[in-house]
């Protein structure tokens, strides 16, 4: 692996991206704490989801 990539991965690692199964919107996770993550779409929405939200496979898919 170059560089850049193992880069990348530790990046995908501290910041997980999920899919909304529902809308199609891609998320990325900013930050998150015991109970909750904060998310940013590509355009910059925001948005605050409970870490048990996100596990519900029926809604949210994990992409990276």
């Amino acid at each position: 692996m170059t560089d850049l990539t193992e880069a990348a991965a530790a990046v995908r690692r501290q910041h997980p991206i999920y899919r909304n199964r529902n809308t199609g919107v891609t998320w990325q996770v900013e930050m998150q704490d015991g109970t909750h993550a904060w998310l940013r779409d590509i355009v910059g929405h925001a948005e605050t989801r409970r870490l048990d939200e996100l596990a519900n496979r029926e809604t949210w898919e994990r992409l990276a």
